[in-house]
């Protein structure tokens, strides 16, 4: 999907778009959220997630990305 768009964006000139993912991921016996503590590019906490590379689903890279 995100090829196909990339070939579109060469056609038309549209601007590029970085897709990126974040799932949130809640344990119902626990009542407990999965959180990332950041200490990279930025500091706090997030749900796990990162980009979509070219030619990948969402699912298919929320699931890489929850892998870790």
């Amino acid at each position: 999907m995100v090829g196909k768009y990339n070939e579109i964006q060469e056609m038309v000139k549209l601007p590029k778009v970085e897709m990126t993912n974040m799932c949130m991921i809640y344990d119902k016996t626990s009542g407990k959220v999965l959180v990332q503590d950041r200490i990279k590019s930025w500091k706090g906490i997030s749900f796990p997630g990162g980009h979509i590379e070219d030619g990948e689903s969402i699912v298919d890279s929320t699931i890489r990305e929850i892998k870790g």
